[in-house]
């Protein structure tokens, strides 16, 4: 029987024999106050008989579902009976179900039976119901019944400690001659110390406050002039209990010899206390039982295993000197060989050695309860399977044979130990015994095989990985499933399967793992086998080798699964769990290929996780690896969809001023989707998630660097909003300043960054301020960032937006020139494609005819140059065409511009289709024929 198991029964076994006395002397408190009504006898009447009350109500607050349990105590709890209001039929109805419900062993049970608690007591103290008298027994119920409940250790620790805190703290503020009837006592107090056992954390400060309470209220109690404290001694003062639940608790500690040598101790203290007459402490099996599991569970290693030896021979001293109570029992034994199964493996000889010893002990003496003796046959075959000794298959099978020497059968449990040996020493011949002792097993009418004997040997085959060992597992699950029953595969079963495809190298894995999933969603939903439940594990597992399969078919079956898995958890299933990671995983491997049907499924399954989130479930709240992934696949499908979904994030992050776990990655993701937006609200979303993350972020050097500096003013240049300028302007010169004020942690863009500046600046026909810039730049690049000098591609990005079809500007071709002969005093040579963007600059200038002959010419010099700079090409012979054609006042005129033009291009083989197209309605003046020669365009890049 496991350890919290016994002592949770003897506890609850001496509170029952207890709990006549405890009410004996509480009786003794109600004969010397004033009744307020005969309750209690009708409620004892209702403890043997509980649902005789739900029925044939004759209160005015019957319910059309009194015949329901759940209905009758939900109905007291609600509003519908008033506080104050409630007669002696809600009272006597509210105390049964109080008592059945806290019988339920789970935590629906304790919850109910604690909120009945507390309406009875509101109906006192808040409603002034003096028969709504709530006792100490009534408190302790409660205590009991989440000590049961079966919820986490956190939890049951939570709600025992405020079920007693209240009970004091009512006792302590108690004026009236009714509080000594909610008074805690030693029941209450032991119930506590067992709480604490149930959870991981370190209470030992509590555990041992709890101890000193109860011994100084004994005191206090004893001292006192009063009668009826005097008679709180015997309901306060620790009893075998309080020291057994206190030890337990120590018990409970793994891998803390000292929390093993406290329980120790704490024994002595017993045997020093049963020598005081009148102390009621005494020591018995049990009390040992809880010292040789703390040694046990201490991590001690051989010596913990050997100071539990000691304990037991001790045991056996003490009985053999006539102490009946300490008699060593099947628990005690078992407990002590389990204790040598946890040894270092150099000590494994030994410690099977140790484990053989005690059996020959065990098998020389008289035990009182022989019926049980196959748990120490089976404590030593696992010490014989754990401790890994050589041939431990055929020691496992002499053990068996040795049961015969007592008159005792091998069980399940044995059986289960040698397929384990068997299993683990990897041989070929070991296996065929395994699965034979499993055959026999199957066809033994005595024996019940269950799931858990495949299991062991399952987990053994899938240990080395390889095809050979996974092939039988395969044929393992195979049989289990051909026997049927509780043979059938369970939730270990499929793990340990689809655990082992997830490490292994064979083909077809991914389907295999599926048809498992498959096969144990139809187990459980279908068969209603529970055992089969799936959990988090499997779908995340079969998902992750989802994620790395190359298969066209992967994409939608990923997704059902995660839908599954979705379903899983709508229905009720609380061991499937999705959250971020599961979504993330999905969502990452429909990103790898964007396709529309992708992308539908990934926006809904961001629109499930933002939904969620804002239910307030924020285990699958999106992070910066689920926007990354979903702009993945919109960027290609649709770019302003992915800016949205990156806006819509940055904007959330920021305004709740949330901490997002943000990385290079993500964070340059999200900016590169903004920045190939053309919406300015876009643009403004990307400088303020920069400068957040620049003011907030202590890890700003190591998110932020100069080429996401670039995005932003990208995301600007691209938008055509007046605004933009503004924008640029406002987030450079922030940065400058900072720089030249001595910051030299402030991050700013690279060249190309700038040159995204100078086209938005050009773009607004702010050439004053782009020109400007180019001072600034000049600057810094003489100072510590030489990097940033202006390069060609600077001058390119102010010329750009004036060669554009619509920039339509009377200065185009003055600000063109302008341009050039600032980079002839940088440069030695133009390059051709910035020429040409001048003369294309000069072809957009609007105005009237002296501005656009003044283009004319300005395009004729930059024409010149470039000539003589050998820096033209077939375009731009195209472009001065094109010049001339749109600025010209009429057709003689541009004829004697256009023909030199033409004949030149032809003379150099630069005759290309742009110039052809360029001279439109002349092509019949200039070509005789209407034919161009091949040697015309020969060295034309459009021909």
């Amino acid at each position: 029987m496991p350890w919290r198991s016994l002592l949770d029964d003897v506890i609850t076994i001496t509170y029952q024999e207890s709990r006549l006395y405890i009410h004996g002397v509480n009786h003794q408190y109600r004969q010397r106050l004033p009744s307020p009504s005969p309750i209690w006898p009708i409620i004892h009447q209702q403890l043997h008989h509980p649902l005789s009350t739900l029925t044939n109500s004759d209160d005015e607050s019957t319910h059309d579902d009194e015949h329901s349990l759940h209905a009758n105590v939900h109905y007291i709890l609600s509003k519908k009976v008033p506080i104050g209001r409630m007669n002696n039929n809600n009272l006597q109805k509210a105390r049964s179900f109080l008592s059945i419900v806290s019988k339920w062993d789970n935590e629906k049970g304790a919850r109910l039976s604690e909120a009945l608690l507390e309406r009875i007591y509101d109906e006192y103290s808040r409603g002034g119901n003096h028969n709504a008298m709530v006792d100490t027994e009534m408190y302790n119920i409660c205590l009991n019944a989440w000590n049961r409940s079966g919820v986490d250790g956190g939890t049951i620790v939570r709600r025992v400690e405020g079920i007693v805190s209240r009970m004091e703290e009512r006792y302590d503020n108690g004026d009236d001659e009714y509080s000594y009837l909610a008074r805690p006592d030693r029941f209450s107090y032991n119930c506590l110390i067992n709480t604490y056992s149930k959870w991981d954390e370190d209470s030992a400060d509590k555990v041992e406050a709890v101890l000193e309470k109860m011994n100084r209220l004994a005191v206090e109690a004893a001292l006192s002039e009063a009668s009826l404290e005097r008679e709180y001694v015997e309901l306060i003062r620790p009893d075998s209990i309080t020291y057994n639940s206190l030890m337990n608790y120590y018990a409970t500690r793994k891998n803390q010899p000292f929390s093993a040598q406290h329980a120790e101790d704490t024994l002595l203290k017993m045997s020093d206390l049963s020598q005081q007459l009148g102390s009621g402490i005494q020591m018995d099996a049990t009390s040992f039982n809880i010292v040789l599991k703390a040694w046990s569970n201490s991590g001690g290693g051989m010596a913990g295993a050997q100071r539990a030896e000691a304990v037991l021979r001790m045991m056996m001293k003490l009985y053999n000197q006539g102490h009946e109570s300490v008699q060593p029992t099947t628990v005690s034994f078992s407990t002590v060989i389990n204790a040598f199964s946890k040894v270092a493996k150099e000590d494994a000889h030994t410690a099977v050695e140790k484990a053989m010893g005690l059996l020959d002990v065990l098998e020389g003496i008289s035990i009182p309860d022989p019926e049980n003796i196959n748990s120490c046959y089976n404590a030593a075959a696992n010490v014989i399977v754990k401790t890994g000794v050589k041939n431990a298959g055929d020691k496992v099978i002499e053990l068996m044979e040795r049961m015969k020497n007592v008159d005792a059968a091998p069980d399940e449990r044995m059986y289960v130990s040698c397929i384990e040996a068997y299993a683990r020493e990897g041989e070929e011949t070991s296996f065929k015994r395994a699965k034979a002792l499993i055959t026999e097993m199957v066809e033994d009418p005595q024996l019940k095989t269950d799931s858990v004997v495949f299991n062991v040997l399952l987990d053994a085959l899938t240990k080395d990985n390889s095809e050979k060992s996974l092939m039988k597992a395969q044929d393992i699950m195979t049989m289990m499933e051909h026997i049927g029953g509780d043979s059938r595969p369970d939730l270990t079963s499929y793990s340990i399967m689809i655990s082992a495809l997830n490490r292994s190298s064979s083909k077809d894995g991914e389907r295999k793992a599926v048809d498992y999933l498959r096969s144990m969603l139809r187990s459980y939903t279908t068969d209603r086998y529970d055992k089969a439940m799936p959990n988090s594990f499997v779908f995340n597992c079969t998902l992750s080798m989802l994620a790395r399969c190359k298969e066209d078919w992967v994409d939608d079956v990923i997704y059902k699964t995660l839908m599954s898995m979705e379903s899983q958890q709508k229905r009720g299933n609380t061991t499937v769990i999705p959250d971020t990671i599961t979504y993330n995983i999905v969502i990452g491997k429909l990103a790898k290929m964007s396709t529309k049907d992708n992308a539908k499924k990934v926006m809904k399954l961001l629109t499930s996780m933002e939904e969620r989130e804002k239910d307030g479930n924020v285990d699958v709240a999106p992070d910066i690896i689920t926007y990354t992934n979903v702009m993945k696949v919109q960027e290609k499908l649709d770019p302003r969809r992915a800016a949205s979904i990156a806006s819509s994030f940055l904007e959330r992050a920021i305004s709740n001023n949330i901490r997002v776990p943000m990385d290079r990655v993500g964070f340059r993701s999200l900016l590169i989707a903004l920045s190939r937006s053309d919406k300015f609200e876009h643009a403004v979303t990307a400088r303020k998630a920069w400068e957040w993350i620049e003011r907030s972020s202590k890890r700003k050097n190591e998110l932020l660097d100069a080429d996401m500096c670039n995005l932003i003013l990208i995301a600007f240049s691209r938008t055509n909003s007046a605004e933009a300028v503004n924008e640029v302007l406002s987030f450079l010169s922030c940065r400058i300043k900072r720089f030249k004020d001595g910051d030299q942690t402030t991050i700013l863009p690279s060249i190309l960054g700038f040159s995204a500046a100078l086209s938005t600046l050009s773009t607004a026909n702010r050439m004053s301020d782009a020109l400007g810039l180019l001072d600034v730049l000049n600057v810094l690049s003489k100072g510590d960032k030489p990097q940033l000098r202006p390069d060609k591609g600077c001058y390119t990005a102010i010329l750009a937006p004036l060669s554009r079809k619509h920039s339509n500007n009377d200065s185009n071709a003055i600000q063109a020139q302008t341009v050039l002969n600032l980079m002839r005093g940088e440069f030695d040579k133009i390059p051709t494609e910035v020429i040409n963007a001048a003369i294309n600059a000069c072809a957009w200038t609007s105005g009237n005819p002296i501005v656009q002959r003044r283009a004319i010419e300005i395009s004729f010099g930059i024409f010149q140059q470039a000539r003589e700079a050998e820096s033209v090409d077939a375009v731009t012979f195209g472009l001065m065409i094109k010049t001339c054609m749109r600025l010209a006042s009429d057709d003689e005129t541009r004829f004697k511009l256009v023909a030199p033009l033409f004949k030149l291009a032809a003379t150099n083989g630069l005759a290309g289709n742009m110039v052809i197209r360029e001279i439109g309605r002349m092509k019949s003046r200039l070509l005789k024929d209407g034919r161009v020669p091949t040697e015309w365009s020969k060295n034309a890049s459009d021909k």
